[in-house]
Parts: structure tokens; sequence; C-alpha cells
């Protein structure tokens, strides 16, 4: 954004100048022999001008066919002194470029005295702030600076960068040497994969053979893996447990016959339960009737349990 306001600015203030030098020149104050134009203060050239406004529009209302009064105007125009230029210290900048440089090089060295110039006026403009850093602009000086450089020098190499037909073609051919290469390493990658996973795939059909074998059949033990495993005489020796299993079936019937009598008891015992305490709430509800008792807690064991012994009164 620094850089695109200092062009910006190196921009219009050169328009600016040259808007001056095309426009018309200034209105030209009469010569005047006695004072010195040193001398000469502001009041006196606006009345000079405007005295001169006054004999100019006097002439022309006046008789045009005098040849004497349009002559002395005629003579009186070009005697005139045009006022100097005001200074524009931008032109400075563009003056100091050789104009035998390229365009390009040309406006890299106008970027680079208006970035410079600005930097100028930038730090004069600081020195007259209070508590403004000088060194901390230095720094960031020297950093733009070296940012400006580089960017310069990228610029300017790319834009004279002139590829050659034979480094393109090597270029494209060393491109295409690549590609091909990342072709076959990628084909070569897609075989293996599909080699495991067609290796896989055998595996699991197999497992599958072997289960619905055993599931039919059984699973006939291997016995030459058998042989050498180092559990060979336990494996050999082990019992037969499946026929102790069924030796133990009829005491495994019994005791599954004696568990479901004594659930049976247990079931009977506790509605007997529950009937012993429904009928023992009625009696005790009919004697508490019988005797006056108009509102007889349901919990009376329980409340002469809670209940502090009582102290006997002397």
């Amino acid at each position: 954004s620094f850089y695109l306001f200092t062009v910006f600015k190196v921009k219009q203030t050169s328009k600016r100048s040259s808007e001056s030098y095309c426009s018309a020149p200034p209105i030209k104050s009469p010569r005047a022999d006695s004072p010195s134009p040193t001398t000469q203060t502001t009041d006196a050239g606006e009345e000079h001008l405007e005295r001169n406004k006054q004999e100019v529009h006097t002439e022309n209302v006046g008789d045009p066919s005098a040849p004497s009064q349009r002559k002395s105007w005629r003579r009186a125009t070009i005697s005139r002194r045009s006022l100097p230029a005001p200074p524009n210290p931008l032109q400075a900048l563009s003056r100091s470029i050789s104009t035998s440089l390229t365009q390009e090089e040309r406006l890299e060295k106008l970027l680079e005295a208006a970035v410079k110039w600005a930097l100028d006026r930038t730090q004069n403009s600081l020195q007259t702030v209070p508590n403004s850093s000088i060194e901390t602009f230095q720094k960031q000086v020297e950093h733009i600076q070296k940012e400006w450089s580089g960017l310069a020098k990228s610029v300017y190499d790319e834009s004279h960068r002139v590829p050659s037909s034979s480094t393109s073609e090597t270029d494209v051919k060393r491109l295409m040497e690549d590609v091909q290469k990342a072709t076959n390493r990628l084909n070569e990658e897609n075989q293996s994969w599909e080699a495991l996973l067609s290796k896989h795939r055998n595996k699991a059909e197999e497992l599958n053979r072997m289960v619905e074998k055993g599931q039919k059949t059984g699973i006939p033990l291997d016995s030459a893996a058998v042989a050498k495993s180092s559990v060979y005489h336990v494996i050999q020796n082990k019992p037969n447990y499946f026929d102790l299993l069924c030796r133990q079936r009829p005491m495994l019937h019994a005791m599954e016959m004696i568990m479901d009598t004594q659930c049976k008891m247990v079931r009977e015992l506790l509605s007997i339960k529950e009937m012993s305490r429904l009928l023992l709430k009625e009696t005790s509800g009919r004697l508490a009737e019988e005797a006056g008792f108009q509102a007889l807690p349901t919990d009376i064991l329980k409340n002469l349990m809670s209940a502090p012994p009582s102290t006997a009164s002397t």
C-alpha cells in the first residue's frame, strides 16, 4: 500500500506539472524601471495587475482603428515579465534518470527515487513530532529497502527471462519421464495389492470350507503337529470329558429336580406368610374395634420398640 501511494503521488504531481506547463501563462505585470523587483510587495503587484486589466479593457473598448494603441498593447504584452513557476521537488526525480535506459528500468529508477523522497519527507516530519523514535523508523526504512530491492530484482529477472526452446524441450521430456515412472510405479503397486487381495480371499474361502467341514464331521487333530508339540503327553493323557458328562447326567438330572422342588416349597412358604400377615391384620383390627380403640397404629411392635423406657414415678 505504501508503494502504491508513492506511485500515485508521483503520477499526480507529474500530471499537475504537465498541466501547469500546458496551461496559459499567468498575467504579466508591467515593467517598472524605478522600483526593484525584489522590493515590490504583493499589494503592489496586485495593483499593477488590476491597472493592467483596466488599461487592456480601456484599449479594447476604445477605437479599434487606432494602430498606435494596438501596437503599444502588443509591445506591452510582449515586454511583460512572466512569474516564475512554483518549485516542484518531484521534477528532480525524473531529471536524474538517464533517457538511454529502457522504459521498465526508468520506471524502476523513478519508483526507487519516489520511495526515497517519501521516506526522507517522512523522516523530516517525524523529527518535529514529539515522542517519535527515529531509530525504529530507520529500522523500518532498512526493512522496506530490502524488500523493495528483492521485489525489483525478482520482477526484473522474470521480465528478462527468455526460455530457450532446447531448455523447454528438455524440461518437457524430463517431466514426461517422471510421469511415466510414476505411472509404472502405480501399476506395480496396483498389481501387488491385487495379488495380496486374491491371497487373502483364497485363505478366507479355505477357512470357510474348513468351518463347514468341522461343523459336519468334526476337526481331526494333526498327529504330526501334535507330536512335535511340548504338551503332546498331556493331550494324549487328557480324560474324555464327554464320557464324564454322560456319566454325570443322571446326577445332574436329580439335582435339577431337587432345585425345582425347593423353589416350589419356597413359593408356598411365601404365600403362607402373606396369608398369615393378612389374617393377623384382620384379627387385630377386629379385636381393636371390640376393645373400643378408634385408631390403632399399624406397627404396634415397632412403636413399642422405638419408644424410650418409662421410669416409675415415686
